[in-house]
């Protein structure tokens, strides 16, 4: 059976207050092309349908859009499953309605038995191509009750998601009583051992900005691959907004979102996976989502990233463009209003600045905060902090300056003040103690 596999959809999401709704009907009518032109006879979710548990109006009316846009195509099954930003309850809701059009959703195990998530995917002449054992999101009380605390073998995770997808698989080869058809399970989790964007890392790892990266859903730890029964011929995961395997299985995979959810997330590529299973036999393509938005981040110091920013002044850019600056900050420059005016005037270049973020820096002339310890204090030279404080207080103009004319500047400020300063600084250090 062919499918298409998708995940974290995340509508309603407004990241820096974008309004994305373009962006998410141009994906989704490219997404009912892809279904069609891969003759896909199901379509599955793995959870994150929306961004918040009470999405917005709009939210939910471009969700049934384009459930309802499918009928009649050659996707005759799709399987929807609850995520951890969703609201169980309110995908449940519409269960009842929405299986009359072959549309399955799971919202939440809490109201759901196992039996209710394990059901047969079938064709145009309603013969049975696979069976799908739909797994959402599982909450620490919904796992608690699968996990045999006597057991010593494996993490509180592994052995509760274990026990779960074992009943779930014993349910699911029920259904298939013995046919020669795939079984298909899904998942929201956080899987060890993922391939790709960070590779069989062992130590913490951070991003650009310098802030931890973590994909573990709330207080639950990562679970490995052996928790899905190996009689699996497929299992759809969703959480993780890249697409990878879990420890180079084939068959366990995540498809990532096809939306960037951070700018931290700006360069990776967005996939859906066309799976085409069979009873012990399983084939995956990636194919790659086309871009309607571009989202970029701009890191560097103020020179580099006004001549990154001028660069969009050539041309109107084909699709709208969302930039974040991230800027390490520097002494005596106020970049705030150093850039407005260029940030302005790319508007009409079809290019918006949506956020700025400053790091701060040993030369930034912010010495007094959590970023130094008493030692650290101690052992800077007293030239050094007027050098910073002073420039921090400067407002130098660099508008049509070079990187030396700055620097020139810098130093003929610091050279005009700084003797008075170590004159004083002297005088104070030579005064006898009282």
């Amino acid at each position: 059976m062919k499918f298409i596999h998708t995940a974290d959809w995340h509508l309603g999401n407004r990241m820096h207050d974008i309004d994305r709704t373009f962006e998410v009907k141009a994906f989704f009518e490219w997404l009912k092309g892809e279904i069609v032109l891969e003759n896909a006879e199901a379509l599955v979710v793995a959870g994150d349908i929306f961004d918040t548990v009470n999405p917005s109006t709009e939210a939910k009316t471009i969700f049934h859009d384009f459930l309802f846009s499918l009928l009649g195509t050659c996707c005759k099954n799709v399987v929807i499953v609850g995520g951890n930003h969703d609201s169980g309850m309110l995908l449940d809701s519409e269960k009842s309605l929405l299986s009359a059009l072959n549309i399955f959703i799971v919202g939440s195990a809490a109201n759901s038995k196992i039996e209710d998530m394990v059901f047969e995917l079938k064709n145009s002449e309603g013969e049975a191509r696979a069976v799908c054992a739909a797994v959402p999101f599982l909450r620490e009380s919904e796992l608690r009750e699968f996990c045999d605390e006597n057991s010593e073998d494996g993490t509180f995770c592994d052995k509760a998601y274990g026990n779960f997808y074992k009943k779930v698989y014993e349910e699911a080869e029920k259904v298939r009583a013995g046919r020669n058809i795939p079984l298909i399970a899904t998942g929201h989790l956080y899987a060890a051992d993922l391939e790709g964007r960070f590779e069989n890392v062992k130590k913490e790892i951070s991003g650009d900005d310098g802030r931890k990266m973590l994909d573990v859903v709330g207080k639950l730890g990562s679970v490995h691959a052996g928790i899905f029964p190996k009689e699996f011929d497929y299992v759809a995961l969703g959480h993780i907004h890249y697409s990878t395997m879990v420890c180079k299985n084939n068959k366990i995979r995540y498809s990532g979102s096809p939306f960037v959810m951070g700018f931290d997330e700006a360069n990776i590529a967005r996939f859906v996976l066309s799976v085409n299973a069979e009873k012990n036999s399983t084939e995956v393509e990636k194919i790659e989502i086309p871009k309607t938005v571009e989202f970029r981040r701009l890191n560097g110091d103020f020179l580099t990233i006004r001549t990154e920013l001028e660069k969009y002044l050539d041309k109107k850019t084909a699709v709208e463009t969302f930039l974040e600056l991230y800027y390490k900050k520097e002494a005596g420059i106020n970049i705030y209003d150093q850039l407005e005016e260029l940030i302005n005037s790319l508007e009409e270049k079809n290019v918006y600045v949506v956020n700025l973020r400053v790091q701060e820096s040993e030369n930034s002339g912010d010495f007094f905060n959590e970023t130094y310890d008493m030692e650290e204090m101690a052992a800077l030279k007293p030239e050094k902090i007027f050098e910073n404080l002073i420039l921090a207080k400067s407002r130098i103009e660099t508008e049509g300056k070079t990187a030396d004319e700055v620097e020139k500047e810098k130093n003929e400020i610091v050279g005009t003040y700084l003797p008075f300063f170590m004159e004083t600084f002297a005088e104070m250090e030579n005064e006898p103690e009282k």
